[in-house]
């Protein structure tokens, strides 16, 4: 009979392959609608600055969008590093295990509560990755 532990690292594991999973898919389908929008686009001259303006602000849109869900991909393959390294749901700030409650939330975390709030807060020391879902 497994272990408990191996039990929450295989659900762990499960959460992280299936969130990936649909971060990918979402990746691909704003790929490709860009794509489309930008092809469309190319047939529709904006006729004044205020429609530029427009476009402009839907493309980097979009762009922020895919960079997100770029950085979420990222986390999530450092989380299942850290799942087959054996350090998975211990906090990279102070060393004490992730809650449970947390890990089902942002599976792909790094940090316990306490210190992704002293990351977030004031005072932070600066170019400190503050990403966390």
């Amino acid at each position: 009979m497994p272990e408990k532990s191996d039990v929450v690292d295989l659900e762990q594991r499960h959460l992280l392959i299936e969130q990936k999973r649909r971060l990918w898919a979402e990746l691909r389908e704003e790929v490709f609608a860009n794509a489309g929008e930008e092809l469309h686009t190319q047939y529709e001259i904006p006729q004044d600055p205020g429609e530029m303006s427009i476009l402009d602000l839907l493309a980097d849109s979009g762009l922020a969008i895919a960079d997100l869900r770029r950085a979420q991909l990222t986390a999530l393959e450092e989380a299942m590093r850290r799942l087959e390294m054996g350090t998975y749901g211990v906090c990279e700030g102070c060393g004490q295990r992730i809650s449970l409650e947390r890990l089902k939330v942002v599976p792909f975390t790094a940090f316990c509560v306490a210190c992704q709030k002293d990351r977030e807060g004031p005072g932070r020391p600066p170019g400190v990755k503050i990403y966390d879902g």
